[in-house]
């Protein structure tokens, strides 16, 4: 989307928005500047005219260009490509079409049909080429679809599927409760995607995956991602027609039972008799997978700010402090709007880059992130870290998602004494003279059964041995839900976020050393 198009219509929500502020909020005083630019900020980025601000969507680029003018307000200069704030990227967007559906042929003609994620889905871990679609295939069962030599285990000993749809049951065998197969491939063909490129391996055209317990018991999360986008970075994908896979279709149980009605065993025999399990046999009835797998290539955009500091001789020492601007978008008509992921960590970067910048007490040059298509799988940090030089002399990372829930007098940090002792005795220092959290480390725990600690931007830093520390509230009930909206936004607590962050980026700047990083 062009900028002037871009900007006319930011022009517009904004007018909108102002209008609207002018009649509801009453005037604040001086003292309140920093709760002004959070509060103000938070209510145009999570509006409902940004639509979610998904990756490579209309909102996410309104969203860029609104920061930018932002930072450009305050003085920070622009530090991303040919001078400007931003960072551009293609990320590799595909999908399945919303009309994809599946045939099962008996020796009468039809027999079942069903549509991409009613009771049967494609599965997005597959590129799938479309020289599978639209075409006739008998169906063989292969039990597991496994190979191992270790184990004297194949599936496929003896059998031709040579251009046949493949058939068989997820997870691994068992008997009496207890795998049968070694560590290793228990843990790789526990992914159906594996047992796929096996099959293609063999000469399969696709493969039909039965449902075990773990696809039962998780289908209705399989039905909500069935219809969504998956996005690559450019560089991750190679789209030749030889890296294209088979397709992969998942059952549910009872597509999975109507599929088998008819045929030599059940659906209960293959799951439930540990001999039969181990059979293979030709299904009489046929598949015809109708499915159109789209792939686009869309823009997206890091965008990067700089506050210069004092000396001349540390000009090369970078303190990072990023914030990832995305969200889900709409789904189902329902816009989500999420004022806390991110948009809370959003407006309090800003903030604290407006006070560095008004202040000028930096002796090191901070730069200020916002990352895109975190929600994506980290794809514009990953790209950012692997495609900016001042990554390579970038001496800490402040990781700020999700801050503006939970309680206000307390904040999960994440990291921080991970790679350096001495990053983690500064955020105990100054937050203790300045905002005086109760600093929460439950997350850095080594059996932490989420992997926070892996599961936003900051982990693309660590992999390159930065030190970081990562602040996060936790906040659970409205997490990836429309009802993430500003009204639940705790301000008082983004106000002393911002006080932390700023000081802590004050502190590290003005350090006359490096932070300590042991082996470094």
């Amino acid at each position: 989307m062009e900028r002037s198009l871009l900007k006319s219509r930011y022009s517009i929500f904004f007018i909108i928005f102002l209008s609207a502020q002018s009649f509801s909020q009453p005037a604040l005083s001086i003292k309140n500047t920093s709760y002004t630019y959070l509060k103000s900020n938070l209510e145009f980025l999570a509006s409902d005219e940004l639509e979610g601000r998904e990756a490579t969507s209309r909102g996410e680029k309104i969203a860029a260009l609104f920061i930018s003018e932002e930072l450009e307000k305050y003085g920070v200069l622009p530090f991303g490509d040919s001078g400007s704030y931003y960072q551009d990227f293609n990320m590799i967007v595909s999908r399945y079409d919303e009309n994809s559906k599946v045939s099962f042929l008996g020796k009468d003609g039809l027999q079942e049909e069903y549509i991409h994620g009613n009771e049967v889905f494609f599965s997005s871990r597959s590129w799938p080429g479309n020289d599978y679609a639209n075409k006739e295939f008998e169906i063989v069962y292969v039990g597991y679809g496994i190979t191992s030599e270790a184990d004297n285990y194949d599936s496929y000993r003896d059998l031709n599927v040579e251009g046949k749809v493949v058939l068989l049951i997820n997870g691994t065998p068992t008997i009496d409760g207890k795998e049968v197969l070694s560590k290793g491939i228990i843990t790789k063909y526990g992914k159906y995607s594996d047992k796929a490129k096996l099959a293609q391996s063999n000469g399969a055209s696709g493969i039909i995956v039965l449902p075990n317990d773990e696809i039962n018991n998780y289908w209705k999360y399989f039905q909500k991602w069935s219809n969504l986008k998956s996005f690559r970075l450019e560089d991750e994908v190679n789209t030749s027609q030889n890296s294209q896979s088979i397709p992969i279709l998942i059952l549910n149980e009872n597509s999975a039972k109507k599929l088998l009605l008819k045929e030599e065993f059940s659906f209960n025999d293959l799951l439930n008799d540990s001999e039969v399990v181990q059979k293979s046999f030709t299904l009489n009835t046929k598949v015809n997978l109708k499915y159109e797998f789209v792939v686009e290539k869309k823009l997206s955009r890091n965008v990067i700010g700089i506050i210069k500091g004092n000396k001349e001789n540390l000009e090369r020492e970078y303190l990072t402090i990023g914030a990832h601007y995305d969200h889900e978008g709409i789904k189902n008509g329902e816009i989500y709007n999420g004022a806390d992921d991110n948009g809370s960590g959003i407006v309090t970067v800003l903030e604290v880059a407006r006070k560095l910048s008004l202040n000028t007490k930096n002796d090191r040059p901070v730069v200020v992130i916002f990352h895109a298509a975190e929600e994506k799988g980290l794809k514009g940090a990953k790209y950012l870290v692997n495609n900016s030089e001042f990554v390579n002399e970038t001496i800490v990372h402040m990781n700020i998602d999700m801050i503006g829930r939970r309680s206000e007098d307390s904040i999960y940090c994440i990291g921080a004494s991970k790679i350096s002792e001495e990053l983690g005795k500064l955020v105990e220092e100054v937050n203790s003279y300045t905002s005086n959290f109760v600093l929460d480390y439950t997350f850095d725990k080594p059996n932490d059964p989420e992997k926070l600690y892996y599961r936003s931007d900051h982990i693309h830093y660590v992999n390159k041995g930065i030190p970081i520390v990562f602040f996060y509230d936790d906040m659970k009930k409205d997490y990836h839900k429309p009802t993430d909206t500003v009204e639940k936004i705790n301000f008082s607590k983004l106000l002393k976020m911002t006080d932390l962050v700023y000081n802590l980026a004050l502190k590290i700047s003005n350090l006359d050393h490096k932070l300590q990083v042991p082996n470094n």
